[in-house]
């Protein structure tokens, strides 16, 4: 099993030294508890370094951290510095007005919205809930991973079904797997580190159906790279008053990874429980908020982003599978295939030559996942790949 990076860890580096940079979060059902084993190639290359972030920026192509290469907009930057001569006080009426522009998107209200440093708190959170009283949650392998393995260390039990051949979460199988102790079902739409979408209409049904019974906890963290037209629209999902919970993040699309800013759309009465289990808007700085309202109405930042995204995806899908491997169709900054050589090998040879991705083994197949950076970036990383693959 390979140790992977998460959302946050990174940033956290200097406290984790001895522990390697958090457990794997594309696990089993049966691999995912607090005791898997901490392997990777990440970790021995940059953690017990002296200086991981020296060694991380020396990096020719940075494609292991699912990040935006192009940054944050020039709006968003503008209204960060605009907002520093703020930071002496406490934000308040600014969470309004995020909220309200979020609600008309998507359809709910604003008393429907949370906000959050990052959406990795609201993970947190409803590992914390929903691991009371040693319930089960239901999901597929492989996922992103963090609410899962936080869950079982304290106490709940997680049960992954097989997805489907074509990567993707067996809705039906879900269903069918549903009992009295499942206190959750855990669905990330696009999936991480497939990249894989669900039909909008096979995931509306499926919610209508299973919302009523158990609550669905769906992370969209990647979701704004999916067309806008086709989008799932989940939100009124919500607005019918179902038991829906969406976790977004402005990590990717939006590039503030550094800056962390997030959300979460349910009921309210949900809210009100989850808020419990984390400072939520409390956490958020008044500058990343103004930012955060600058970039979310940049629509042409965001467009150009998903723009250059597929264009970087579209090159390197084809240089892939012109060198005969197999990659799984992406909705995402990211893509994974199948590798033909051992994982640590592999992402070693990679590192070697200044290329930072990630690798995991799951049913005894070694896999690559690289997230998308520029051209530029992904030039190197088939040259780099061409070179190891021979």
């Amino acid at each position: 099993m390979s140790s992977q990076l998460n959302r946050r860890d990174w940033l956290r580096a200097s406290g984790l030294l001895t522990a390697g940079f958090g457990l794997s979060r594309f696990t089993s059902a049966e691999a995912a508890t607090p005791t898997a084993p901490l392997v990777s190639g990440f970790t021995n290359e940059f953690a017990f370094a002296d200086d991981p972030f020296d060694k991380m920026s020396k990096l020719r192509a940075r494609l292991l951290a699912n990040e935006n290469p192009l940054g944050i907009s020039a709006n968003a930057k503008e209204a960060l510095i605009k907002a520093t001569e703020l930071g002496n006080r406490y934000a308040w009426t600014e969470f309004g007005q995020l909220k309200t522009l979020i609600a008309t998107d998507d359809m709910v209200k604003p008393e429907n919205i949370m906000l959050s440093p990052g959406s990795s708190d609201i993970l947190m959170a409803a590992a914390d809930y929903f691991s009371q009283r040693s319930g089960t949650i239901l999901t597929s392998a492989m996922t992103y991973d963090d609410l899962l393995q936080r869950a079982t260390k304290f106490g709940a039990k997680v049960k992954a079904l097989p997805m489907t051949k074509d990567y993707k979460f067996d809705l039906n199988a879900i269903k069918a797997s549903l009992t009295p102790d499942v206190k959750l079902v855990y669905i990330v739409n696009p999936n991480n580190p497939t990249g894989t979408i669900l039909p909008t209409a096979e995931l509306e049904a499926f919610c209508r159906e299973v919302a009523p019974k158990v609550p669905v906890f769906i992370d969209e963290a990647y979701i704004d790279f999916y067309e806008p037209a086709d989008r799932p629209k989940l939100g009124k999902l919500v607005a019918e008053g179902l038991n829906v919970i969406l976790a977004r993040t402005f990590s990717k699309i939006h590039g503030f990874a550094g800056l962390r800013l997030g959300y979460a759309i349910a009921q309210p009465d949900i809210l009100k429980t989850l808020h419990a289990y984390t400072n939520a808007e409390f956490a958020v700085s008044i500058t990343t908020l103004m930012a955060g309202i600058a970039s979310y109405k940049d629509i042409d930042w965001q467009n150009h982003c998903r723009a250059e995204n597929a264009k970087a995806r579209n090159y390197t899908t084809k240089a892939l599978t012109d060198l005969g491997y197999e990659v799984i169709p992406s909705a995402t900054n990211f893509m994974l295939f199948p590798i033909r050589m051992k994982t640590k090998t592999f992402e070693g040879q990679m590192f070697a030559q200044g290329i930072g991705i990630q690798t995991r083994d799951f049913n005894g197949q070694p896999y690559c996942r690289v997230s998308i950076g520029t051209m530029d970036e992904m030039a190197i990383f088939v040259d780099g790949f061409k070179k190891v693959v021979g």
